[in-house]
């Protein structure tokens, strides 16, 4: 279970950066065992039962019909396995023009419920099949017994399926077939052969079910560190193409201060513009906001009017943005601005060539295409 919940956590954090909704896989047949107050439930139910003696006077047990009662109390202690305790009783009827007697019954009974064991568990399935089977005890509260002594009792066997149907988080409704067996002549006429007196009903009634009601799966451990792994995977994939960019943007700004260097340092002639100069610009601008490229175009110009060299002052945009007639207008706008920016500096119109060619896609990342690019011309 550590290890469950520790690759849940895990993959919580991987996926902060891909969905804001965590769900983590469980087994659908497995489920975590609850506490002792967990999963208990009360029922009360009506009917009619048929009673069928082994001494019936050639009747048939559907004359001997009377209204049934039953209540019980039990727990489910996994999905597919629960008991209870169960009381049903109130009268039978022996034979057709006998009297009515008063009996109970009260056995304990083992639950199995085939819905959950054979499709998996299912708080919210409507409709759940449980057969079960149990012992107890049935007295004869009116009538003296078949040998004479007093009222007459027996142990029981009990069987039946119980059908439940789901109408809220705590409540379903009962539809029960039941059977048990006592003893013969329990309902207190001596038997002219051997056997069992036989209880058949069909009651239906509610059932509440208290505390905490269901379970929760087990999580699949095999498919949370699966996705962990992959989740590690990916997150391992975005920080070395982060690490890639850094080192690309890395070596283009020394290549940028090595040029500007040279640029500084070397002599006022023409070999100074060995090198092509850049000037970087915001999506979707052509103003030259940053102070760095005014004095990068402070010295260019400055050498360009004692050496007289003819300068390309050529425009780009990203093809990534915008279409290509507005990519082609915003990169004319561009290499203006720096042509208007350089012959404010001195550098006679005459010493520059202005062109702008659109948007392209050549560098990486994309916004170094954003730029204007300023070269001795050929």
């Amino acid at each position: 279970m550590a290890l469950a919940f520790a690759g849940i956590a895990m993959v919580s954090f991987a996926q902060e950066t891909v969905t804001s909704e965590v769900v983590v896989p469980t087994l659908k047949k497995s489920v975590i065992t609850n506490g002792f107050w967990s999963n208990w439930f009360i029922s009360a139910n009506g009917g009619y039962q048929l009673f069928n003696g082994v001494a019936t006077n050639g009747e048939s047990m559907f004359d001997h019909g009377t209204a049934a009662i039953s209540a019980y109390v039990g727990k489910w202690h996994t999905p597919g396995f629960g008991w209870r305790v169960a009381y049903n009783g109130y009268e039978l009827k022996p034979f057709e023009d006998a009297d009515k007697f008063s009996f109970y019954n009260v056995h304990a009974d083992a639950m199995f419920n085939l819905s959950n064991m054979l499709c998996g568990y299912n708080e919210k399935r409507v409709w759940n099949v449980i057969p079960y089977m149990g012992l107890g005890y049935a007295a004869n509260l009116d009538v003296d017994g078949a040998n004479g002594n007093g009222k007459h009792g027996s142990l029981t066997a009990n069987a039946g399926i119980l059908n439940t149907f789901r109408v809220a988080k705590h409540w379903a409704i009962n539809l029960e077939l039941s059977a048990t067996a006592a003893k013969g002549g329990f309902a207190g006429y001596i038997p002219e052969r051997n056997g069992y007196d036989m209880i058949f009903a069909a009651t239906a009634g509610v059932t509440y079910k208290f505390n905490k009601t269901g379970w929760e799966n087990t999580p699949d451990v095999d498919a949370i560190m699966a996705a962990n792994a992959a989740a590690l995977a990916a997150l391992n994939a975005q920080l070395q193409a982060k690490e890639s960019e850094n080192a690309q943007l890395k070596s283009q700004l020394a290549a940028a201060k090595a040029a500007l260097a040279k640029c500084q340092n070397a002599p006022k002639d023409v070999e100074m513009f060995d090198a092509a100069q850049s000037v970087f610009f915001a999506i979707n601008s052509s103003k030259i906001d940053s102070k760095k490229e005014i004095l990068n175009l402070k010295a260019l110009a400055n050498a360009a009017k004692e050496t007289g060299v003819k300068l390309t002052v050529t425009g780009y945009a990203d093809s990534a943005t915008g279409s290509a007639a507005y990519n082609q207008t915003l990169s004319e706008a561009r290499a203006k601005a720096v042509a208007a920016k350089l012959v404010e500096m001195g550098v006679p119109e005459s010493q520059l060539i202005v062109a702008g060619k659109g948007g392209v896609d050549v560098e990486k990342p994309i916004q170094l295409n954003r730029r204007v690019i300023i070269a001795p011309a050929k």
